[in-house]
Parts: structure tokens; C-alpha cells; sequence
């Protein structure tokens, strides 16, 4: 089967875990981006006082290809920034979204450099 697609090995990769993301703070509220699973970027918002978790918004999701491996083709969330009433998330394939803090809709937008 392997040989029908072109490939003669099998080469199996095991990603290196990503840096953990610095939470952002505002207004008793943290905002984290756990590093639970490659395939959905999450933001997650969590009372700073009761720890409980008051929301989370799945950012980005990423389509895996089935012929290559999954842990190659994983993308964490590397930055969380304030910006006035939204939290500004970039990701290792360098793409950047606007997650808004009032409606929780996530916009995908260019990166500032």
C-alpha cells in the first residue's frame, strides 16, 4: 500500500511540546490558551478569584491531511495580547484572529509585525 502511494518508509514523527503561553489579565478575568491539543486552537477565560471557568472559544481548528502525519501538522497558539475589549491570538503557522471579549465571535485578521 505504501509503495502504491510513492512512499517506501514510514517515517513517524513525535512533536516537541510547544512553550506554554503567558496568560493575559484583565479586569479579574485570566485569558489562557492551554496547550491541551494541536488540532483547536481554544481561548479560555477564567475568574481570577473563583478559578472557575466563566467561557472558552474555539479560535482555529486545523484540517488534518490523513497521508501525513498528525503531530506535524498540529498548530498551538504562541501569543495572547489585550487590545481594548479584545484578546489578539497568533499561532505558530503565523495567523492572527481578534477574539471578541463581549461576544466571544472570533475574526480572523492580518498580523502587525
Amino acid at each position: 500500500m505504501l509503495a502504491a502511494l510513492g512512499l517506501s518508509t514510514l517515517v513517524t514523527a513525535k512533536r516537541v511540546t510547544p512553550k506554554p503561553v503567558d496568560p493575559v489579565v484583565a479586569n479579574g478575568v485570566e485569558y489562557s490558551a492551554p496547550l491541551i491539543d494541536g488540532r483547536v486552537g481554544t481561548v479560555v477565560a477564567t475568574d481570577v478569584q473563583t478559578h472557575k471557568q466563566l467561557w472558552s472559544v474555539e479560535v482555529f481548528r486545523v484540517h488534518l491531511n490523513p497521508l501525513r502525519e498528525e503531530d506535524n501538522q498540529w498548530v498551538f497558539i504562541t501569543n495572547l495580547s489585550l487590545e481594548g475589549d479584545s484578546i489578539l491570538v497568533r499561532n505558530e503557522a503565523a495567523h492572527c484572529y481578534r477574539v471578541d471579549l463581549k461576544t466571544k465571535t472570533v475574526k480572523r485578521v492580518k498580523c502587525a509585525r
